[in-house]
């Protein structure tokens, strides 16, 4: 992995203290006796006079520019240092002694500091200097033989443009890593909210046994509200199921309940491997919306099923309808025949009936929703429609406000309210004598329309409650038991759900019509 860059305010107070280093440096050179290093032309007075201003430079800039100043005064001061450095070479008037090399520090620094055209700038005015400088000791005698200016000019050039290049791609590098690094931090809030919102209760424990995360969902199935901890503290329950699994990982655990209100719960476990931690990840399931999804994945294979039974029996019992119905015209049938005729006729349509019914389902017709005003359909509906069997219904309808928006296939709105009407008037007849319903609409706190047809029955029990929408269950012996179950299927192709919101052995059953938002509805 390659090391991180530099910031720039670490750039600038590194150079700071080579700055001062330099400044003692010069210092400790004028201690030594009679050494000729730098100030051997001039005299002692001199070199602690350039010395002393060196350093009073260093520390006027410093005190005014503590943290990295802007560009102007970054240039301002490498200037300086490259001016004085100069100084130096003419105060030597000898040899070279490598004073030619400290003109890179401040020239790399710049162009570090400086972007563009500016940090260049600085390598032009050093090699200037540097010619100037030959130039007037090359009147008498000095650094001819020693120093190629020309040189020295193109590598303070080639050192400015190429420093020019590396901070150019050092600050794409930077807004690339900033960028991915505020991709990777919106990625993680967006894992953690996913995680915190998935119905499925998540733990992630580090081995042995140490809780460091849970979600929302976890946190209702086991009825806690600590995150973090001893997992034996969190749930005792939990920590049996886990130990179980260390022992035997094939085994497949039993479920539990954290408390008698919470539901009962399925773990399941893997291990992860992250750095140096192992992590083990509890996948908690409500074990009753595992136990609906497989029901339902059972279903869905009983109507296939059906349908090819259906389609299947269709056929003969088409041949045992006509053949019932030649038989009927002849003439020497006597009652007891004809008694038994009727029976085979009457039950031959029934079948039929059913085998229609489940092949309508099978075959999913396209809907067409449209936006209908509910009240004015069913104020319409009542006024107009004929229910068999039934001599004047008293239907009590009163809505709650005067527009009721919907979205829904008329047709198919109009078998789904048929249905429930017809089986409301029926069981309302049995137990009052009298066929009655009672309507209501309203809208729900988010905005989302609603409609309740209320019978007077004799009700529904309550260990049968749960299964009044399951394929062929009734409580009506000439009934196929599909009314519901269709009516539901509808209700969910048309973005609408179907509930039974209350039965009463005293009588009564409320079904609900939940619409979709007229304004939200997905299409």
């Amino acid at each position: 992995m390659p090391p991180e860059p530099m910031s720039a305010d670490r750039v600038y107070n590194l150079y700071n203290s080579y700055r001062f280093l330099l400044a003692v440096s010069l210092f400790l050179v004028i201690l030594i006796p009679e050494s000729p290093l730098f100030f051997g032309s001039v005299s002692t007075r001199y070199a602690v006079a350039y010395c002393g201003v060196y350093l009073l430079q260093f520390v006027v800039t410093f005190l005014l520019f503590r943290s990295r100043p802007s560009t102007t005064a970054v240039f301002g001061i490498a200037f300086l240092d490259i001016s004085l450095i100069c100084l130096l070479l003419l105060l030597g008037r000898q040899q070279d002694n490598g004073l030619t090399t400290l003109l890179f520090v401040p020239i790399i620094i710049g162009n570090i500091l400086i972007p563009g055209r500016i940090g260049v700038l600085l390598a032009a005015m050093a090699s200037i200097f540097l010619m100037f400088i030959s130039y007037y000791t090359d009147s008498i005698g000095l650094f001819s033989q020693h120093i190629d200016v020309g040189l020295k000019g193109t590598l303070f050039f080639v050192t400015a443009l190429l420093m020019q290049s590396y901070n150019q791609r050092l600050k794409n590098t930077e807004k690339t890593a900033q960028l991915s690094q505020s991709r990777a931090i919106d990625l993680q809030k967006l894992s953690q909210r996913i995680m915190q919102h998935m119905r499925t209760g998540i733990v992630v424990i580090r081995e042995p046994d140490q809780v460091v995360m849970m979600n929302d969902a976890a946190h209702l199935m086991l009825a806690t509200q600590t995150d973090e901890g001893d997992l034996d503290t969190i749930s005792h329950q939990l920590q049996i199921a886990y130990w179980q699994w260390k022992e035997n990982p094939n085994l497949r655990q039993n479920s539990f309940r954290a408390t008698p209100d919470t539901p009962d719960v399925q773990p399941n476990f893997t291990r992860l491997a992250y750095e140096a931690d192992v992590y083990v990840l509890v996948f908690l399931e409500d074990k009753a919306t595992m136990s609906q999804q497989a029901q339902q994945l059972k279903l869905a294979a009983l109507g296939q099923l059906t349908a090819s039974i259906a389609h299947e029996i269709r056929n003969p019992l088409g041949a045992i309808s006509h053949s019932a119905q030649l038989l009927s015209e002849s003439e020497n049938l006597d009652k007891h025949d004809q008694k038994l005729l009727n029976i085979v006729h009457k039950h031959s349509r029934r079948m039929n009936d059913i085998i229609e019914t489940i092949l309508q389902l099978s075959r999913k017709e396209q809907w067409s929703p449209e936006l209908l005003d509910v009240n004015d359909w069913l104020n319409q509906f009542i006024r107009e429609e004929h229910f068999s069997g039934f001599d004047r219904p008293k239907i009590q309808f009163k809505p709650t406000r005067k527009e009721l928006l919907a979205r829904f296939d008329t047709k198919q709105l109009h078998q789904v309210i048929m249905n429930i009407f017809l089986n409301g008037l029926r069981y309302s007849m049995q137990k009052t004598g009298t066929a009655s319903l009672m309507i209501k609409t309203g809208v729900n706190t988010s905005g989302h329309p609603w409609l309740e047809i209320i019978d007077q029955g004799p009700g529904i029990p309550v260990h049968q409650a749960g299964s009044v929408f399951d394929p062929f269950f009734t409580t009506d012996k000439s009934g196929t038991g599909l009314g519901l179950y269709i009516s539901r299927e509808l209700c969910e192709a048309n973005q609408a759900s179907l509930e039974l919101l209350s039965t009463k052995n005293d009588g009564g059953c409320t079904f609900r019509i939940s619409f979709a938002h007229p304004g939200k509805r997905i299409e």
